[in-house]
């Protein structure tokens, strides 16, 4: 179980990190400059680890169950906060999902992707910001928590010079090229 286990958390944990790196690139571009085509590859490398995780936790940990993977996160969501309720799992089967679609779009159209609304940019990084804060910080303990909360702090951070540093005329730049 040793190497599953840490298949599942650094799988998990590289993919944030291509998260928080893809949010900080294009949220201060000047201040982080990966690049479009540097982000375009660390957002593509986090979805590939996102799937390998969750692929890795069903394997080691579920045993292709899902009923067995519901039953422990139920198990997991009552410890923490005295409700079993297993519907968490299914925020992360949306994540992959919404991964995978935007990675298609990304690489399928991507003059439709760099056109499209602001509004999908904040929904989508949005909603894998709320996954996050409640996988790191919400529902672990110990380094993982402080690590996450100073990388959060840093995006904020990262954000607000993003936006001082913007000129007056210039329109922000979108989450992902």
């Amino acid at each position: 179980m040793f190497l599953g286990a840490d298949l599942t958390q650094w799988t998990i944990r590289l993919a944030l990190l291509c998260l928080w790196l893809t949010l900080a690139a294009r949220l201060a571009p000047g201040i982080l400059p990966i690049g479009v085509q540097g982000t375009r590859w660390i957002w593509t490398i986090g979805g590939v680890l996102f799937l390998a995780h969750i692929a890795s936790g069903m394997h080691f940990y579920h045993h292709w169950s899902h009923q067995h993977a519901y039953d422990e996160t139920a198990r997991q969501t009552g410890e923490m906060i005295g409700i079993a309720w297993g519907g968490g799992i299914y925020f992360n089967h949306l994540m992959a999902v919404l991964w995978v679609a935007d990675l298609l779009w990304m690489w399928g159209n991507p003059a439709g992707y760099r056109s499209r609304s602001p509004w999908i940019d904040l929904l989508l990084f949005g909603f894998f910001l709320f996954i996050a804060i409640n996988g790191t910080i919400v529902f672990k303990e110990g380094p993982i928590r402080w690590v996450s909360l100073v990388l959060l702090l840093l995006l904020i951070l990262l954000a607000c010079l993003g936006r001082l540093t913007q000129k007056p005329d210039q329109e922000p730049p979108p989450l992902l090229p």
